[in-house]
């Protein structure tokens, strides 16, 4: 098996190993790639690949809940979530074993296709995707609409607030949970957004939340002089201007990765 080793210091042959920053281009001619960090650098990885390689997580400093107890009081404590990583170092071996010997079967998860201007950006989002103004505190002002075959779905709506974030399953544990969106199962090929602090939706506020069926798409048109797209947090970002179109779908390749158990058994 030819595999893929990043962010690690050594490994045995015939293992390539690399650090994430150190690649910018498509991964190929590897069976696995295996990620050391958290899931930030599960993220990054993702960027470059598409549904034909397996990807294995490791979390490398996962949380220690006797630190955060014993702390609490002077800082943070918490380390690495690793949400999306199987494998630990206590685990890592058996992992490993279990894959090479194919008793371990990896997952597809949805991503996010974004096109700009009509044009696809080359990277899907495994988390999520922010449209916002440069400045925090300034309005985002874009209008968004839900089309199936060609067709509407939704009403066409109008927004000035913070800007809209759209997840995947997988992202809707991270910012989208935090600002009262719904956790999804994790091998649901649905999309779900939300209006960012909307002013004065009225009768549309219960239209700033929802979710998009895995035949659906979001046409988004940006209001605002400028602007930023973001692809998964800070990891991948694009400027945006008055009249820019953006469209949003879970058509972008399946991200194969093995996940943990725990995962899978809420997956209902």
């Amino acid at each position: 098996m030819r595999t893929l080793l990043m962010n690690s210091p050594h490994f045995p042959p015939p293992t390539t190993v690399r650090r994430c920053s150190d690649l910018s281009q498509p991964i190929h001619d590897v069976d696995l790639v295996i990620t050391i960090g958290g899931d930030g650098t599960l993220l990054q990885a993702s960027h470059l690949m598409d549904d034909s390689i397996p990807v294995l997580g490791v979390n490398s400093d996962p949380t220690r809940p006797d630190e955060v107890e014993e702390f609490s009081e002077e800082f943070e404590a918490t380390r690495s979530t690793g949400y999306l990583c199987a494998a630990t170092a206590n685990n890592f071996e058996q992992m490993l074993d279990d894959i090479l010997d194919n008793r371990s079967e990896p997952s597809e998860l949805a991503r996010i296709a974004v096109n700009l201007n009509s044009k696809p950006i080359s990277t899907s989002a495994l988390n999520d995707v922010l449209l916002a103004h440069p400045c925090p505190s300034r309005a985002s002002r874009f209008s968004f609409r839900i089309m199936k075959n060609g067709e509407l779905s939704s009403s066409l709506l109008h927004s000035r607030s913070s800007g809209l974030r759209v997840s995947t399953a997988a992202g809707s544990t991270a910012a989208m949970l935090s600002a009262g969106g719904l956790e999804m199962p994790i091998l649901s090929k649905e999309l779900q957004y939300m209006v960012r602090e909307p002013i004065s939706p009225g009768l549309t506020s219960h239209l700033m939340h929802g979710f998009m069926k895995s035949d659906e798409m979001m046409d988004v048109t940006w209001y605002c002089r400028e602007g930023f797209l973001y692809i998964d947090g800070s990891h991948v970002v694009h400027s945006i201007q008055h009249g820019d179109t953006i469209n949003l779908s879970s058509r972008a390749p399946k991200l194969k990765l093995y996940l943990p158990p725990h995962l899978l058994s809420h997956n209902v």
